[in-house]
């Protein structure tokens, strides 16, 4: 299973900085990563760890995997684990879904819900358009095949969906059958489990870069489906 559409930063940033959507990213921040590796690119580009935090600063990566969705048209796309629901400012007609306390401060979503089996049963062939950026990956890397399953499973036929995870998260749940796999083996691994999944699908973007060991970001797992009738 190889990598299909792989993002490229130099050529992404040609088309993103031409967009709405950037404009706006760069009325609210003041620096906009295209790489990876959020800690590597910090590292680079501040002096101090003082300044680092004191800079309002995002990753416009995730947007590269968006604009597959976006594409369609869809009414609503739907983000699951949304978190402070940043997408929703730049993007119409996404819901966020979010499982902080609605009455804490924490809570920006527009749906109050949690993503687990009950979740997923209720939700069967539910979404035109939904994505996932690094929300669902508190689960053993062995459930991977499962995880990708459940989301796909989501989708209406014919809707499209994105789903970025972070392997150091699963394999964190999954040590001892892991933690003598080189990144060479994890990659394999990743691979064999998101080839021929159970539910047929169209891979738009098939993603996988475990050199970056922790992409607490934007995910070192990612894919674009769209789900065939």
């Amino acid at each position: 299973m190889k990598n299909i559409n792989q993002y490229n930063s130099a050529e992404f940033a040609e088309h993103f900085k031409k967009t709405t959507i950037y404009q706006s990213l760069i009325q609210n921040f003041d620096v906009i990563s295209f790489e990876y590796s959020m800690e590597n690119f910090l590292n680079s580009k501040f002096n101090t760890p003082r300044q680092a935090t004191g800079t309002p600063v995002t990753s416009a990566v995730p947007f590269y995997y968006l604009e597959f969705l976006t594409a369609k048209n869809p009414k609503t796309i739907y983000d699951l684990g949304c978190g402070w629901n940043m997408f929703k400012q730049y993007i119409p007609g996404i819901i966020g879904v979010g499982a902080e306390d609605p009455e804490s401060q924490q809570f920006s979503a527009d749906v109050h819900d949690y993503v687990d089996d009950d979740y997923v049963k209720g939700h069967q062939e539910y979404f035109e358009s939904v994505f996932s950026i690094n929300a669902l990956h508190f689960h053993p890397l062995s459930e991977l095949r499962k995880i990708a399953t459940d989301f796909v499973s989501m989708i209406k036929p014919g809707g499209m969906g994105f789903l970025a995870l972070n392997s150091m998260r699963m394999i964190e749940h999954d040590q001892e059958k892991f933690k003598d796999y080189t990144n060479a083996e994890l990659d394999a691994y990743a691979r064999q489990q998101l080839a021929d999944l159970s539910i047929p699908i169209e891979y738009q973007v098939v993603d996988i870069d475990l050199s970056v060991e922790d992409a607490y970001m934007d995910g070192n797992i990612r894919f674009v489906v769209q789900r065939l009738s």
